[in-house]
């Protein structure tokens, strides 16, 4: 029978590493403790970047400008809470695919606002000073929730989303209005032209 010396026993111990001795286990905790840390540190970049990543501004861009006619009539920096409210029933009408931001326009016009009074009336909730034909500045309006939103670390994926809709469909109606403009000058031009041509002749 073979008999292991002290120094084979002291060696073996120091490789089982016994959780026991106190060095040993603040050792062990130590980098489980940074180990977990780290894990739970990636895990957190992941979910802030997937919250807040990259999102399709092409498609977004093109269904807003496939309803550049319906945000032809409205001014979304001053628009009145009941106008807000006829422009969501157009976009119903028209078909307008993308529901989030159609739901987040309702929810700032005056029947949705009409409604949640109603709802808070019972507990005492109210806005007296609420006026459904008083214009806001919808786009200035969803910009200073934003910032918000960022200054107090909260998600800002919808808010930036709604804000860039938003001011495409304000630019939308910019380029629809200056669009029928030439039209005018172009007849005025051609009328001229005839004349011109008549009195030459």
């Amino acid at each position: 029978m073979q008999i292991s010396s002290a120094a084979q026993l002291w060696a073996q111990s120091r490789l089982r590493q016994d959780p026991q001795d106190p060095k040993t286990a603040a050792q062990d905790a130590g980098g489980s403790s940074v180990a977990a840390d780290t894990q739970n540190r990636k895990s957190a970049s992941k979910d802030t970047d997937q919250s807040e990543g990259p999102w399709d501004t092409s498609a977004a861009r093109k269904t807003i400008r496939g309803a550049a006619d319906v945000f032809a009539k409205y001014d979304l920096t001053k628009i009145t809470p009941a106008q807000i409210d006829a422009l969501t029933a157009d976009l119903k009408v028209a078909r307008f695919d993308d529901l989030g931001f159609a739901m987040s326009l309702e929810r700032q016009g005056a029947a949705y606002h009409a409604e949640m009074e109603a709802s808070g009336s019972v507990y005492g909730i109210g806005d007296e000073d609420f006026d459904a034909d008083a214009p806001v500045d919808l786009i200035a309006k969803t910009r200073s929730e934003l910032a918000l939103a960022q200054r107090y670390g909260q998600d800002t994926v919808r808010l930036s989303t709604q804000l860039f809709k938003l001011e495409e469909a304000q630019m939308s109606r910019a380029s629809g209005a200056s669009a029928p403009s030439s039209a005018p000058q172009l007849a005025e031009t051609l009328v001229l032209f005839q004349a011109q041509r008549l009195w030459v002749e």
